[in-house]
């Protein structure tokens, strides 16, 4: 049980990260060069990412 609640916070921390890497994305698109349709491809992809890695972490929390 304990060894499941750790796994499952492990899958909600990367999600997180996975926001925060949106963010930073977004905010340095002009470093990065980036055109408008290629950063928010990037955009959507990791709070895509995030957001399912959080549910499915909820989820799996619910389930227990």
């Amino acid at each position: 049980m304990q060894m499941q609640m750790f796994i499952a916070a492990m899958i909600a921390a990367c999600g997180i990260g996975a926001f925060a890497a949106a963010a930073l994305v977004w905010d340095r698109r002009r470093i990065l060069r980036l055109k408008t349709g290629a950063t928010a491809g990037w955009v959507f992809g990791l709070v895509l990412l995030g957001g399912g890695l959080l549910a499915g972490s909820c989820l799996g929390l619910i389930r227990l």
